[in-house]
C-alpha cells in the first residue's frame, strides 16, 4: 500500500475515533475514557458528583416535568451517549429509554441525561477487555421487562453475546408490540437473541472460526425456555407463531440450544433493569 498511497506508518494503535486501546497481558482493554472527560467538559459536568447507577428508581414517562424551550442540547447529549455504548453496555438501556423522548423532552428527561454523566464520572475508566482464548464458546443471554414501558406497555427486549468471556454484541430496544404475558415477551427477546446469534456464527463461519460447540442462549424465563422445544404448548401462543417457529427449528436442527438460568446469574438483565447495570459493568 506504501508504494501506491502516501502512508505512514503510526505503530500500534492505541486511540482511534474517540476509543482508547490498551493492549495488556490480559488481552485488549478498550475504554472511552477520554471520550468521557470531554463530554462531561462540553455539558460542564467536570465537577458533578458521581452515582452508582445511570438512572433512578423513579421509571421516566413522557408527559412529565415541563418541555424544553431549546431542546438541542438534549439532542446532543442523547446522540453523544449513543456513541458511547460502543464500549459501554451497561448505559444501553438508559440511552434506549432517554432516545424515546427525543421528539418532547422534558427537564425531568434532561436531569435523566445529566445523571447518566454523573454515573459515568463514577465509572470512568470501564470498558471492554477482549481477551485472547484458545478455545472459545458462542453464547448469549436474553432477558425483557414485561410492560415496562408505563406510557405504551411496551416491553423492552434484550440481549448480549459472548464470544468465550468476551461481550461482542448488546441491544435493547423495545418491543414493537403489546406482549400479553411475561412469557411472550422473553420469547420475543429469545428470537432476536436466536438471529443475532446465527447471524453472528455465520460470520465468524468467513472468517475462519469455526464454532464446534452448538450455541447457547440464557433465559430466566421457565416458560419460554419450554416453549423453544415443547410443540404442544405452541397452540396456546399463536399470536407469535413466527417467533415459535424460528426458534423451534433452530433447536431442533442443533443451530442452538436455549438453557435456562436463574435471575441472579442472568447478565442481560443489565439492559432491562437500570438498577443492575452496575454489576453488568463489571464484567
Amino acid at each position: 500500500m506504501g508504494a501506491t498511497f502516501s502512508i505512514k506508518d503510526l505503530g500500534c494503535l492505541n486511540y482511534f475515533l474517540g476509543v482508547n486501546a490498551i493492549f495488556t497481558t490480559a488481552g485488549l482493554f478498550l475504554s472511552q475514557a477520554q471520550y468521557i472527560r470531554e463530554l462531561l467538559a462540553k455539558f460542564d459536568m467536570s465537577d458533578a458528583k458521581p452515582v452508582q447507577s445511570p438512572l433512578s428508581t423513579v421509571p421516566l414517562q413522557l408527559h412529565q416535568g415541563n418541555q424544553l424551550f431549546d431542546a438541542q442540547p438534549y439532542h446532543q447529549l442523547v446522540g453523544s451517549l449513543q456513541y458511547l455504548a460502543l464500549t459501554r453496555p451497561d448505559i444501553s438501556f438508559a440511552i434506549n429509554k432517554l432516545s424515546q423522548f427525543l421528539h418532547a423532552p422534558s427537564d425531568v428527561h434532561w436531569q435523566a441525561a445529566k445523571r447518566i454523566l454523573r454515573y459515568l464520572k463514577g465509572s470512568l475508566f470501564h470498558g471492554l477487555l477482549l481477551r485472547q482464548q484458545p478455545i472459545s464458546p458462542l453464547h448469549a443471554f436474553s432477558d425483557s421487562d414485561w410492560a415496562g414501558d408505563k406510557d405504551t406497555y411496551h416491553s423492552t427486549t434484550s440481549y448480549v453475546v459472548f464470544l468465550g468471556s468476551n461481550p461482542i454484541s448488546w441491544r435493547a430496544c423495545k418491543q414493537k408490540t403489546i406482549a400479553h404475558s411475561s412469557t411472550e415477551a422473553e420469547y420475543r427477546a429469545l428470537a432476536a437473541a436466536s438471529s443475532e446469534l446465527v447471524w453472528i456464527k455465520h460470520l465468524l463461519h468467513e472468517l475462519g472460526h469455526l464454532v464446534s460447540e452448538c450455541p447457547a442462549i440464557y433465559c430466566d424465563n421457565v416458560g419460554a425456555t419450554h416453549l423453544s422445544s415443547n410443540l404442544v404448548m405452541h397452540t396456546r401462543m399463536k399470536h407469535i407463531v413466527i417467533d415459535l417457529h424460528f426458534v423451534r427449528e433452530l433447536v431442533d436442527h442443533k443451530v442452538l440450544q436455549v438453557s435456562h438460568i436463574s435471575s441472579v446469574d442472568q447478565l442481560a438483565d443489565g439492559l432491562t433493569k437500570p438498577l443492575s447495570s452496575r454489576r453488568f459493568a463489571q464484567l
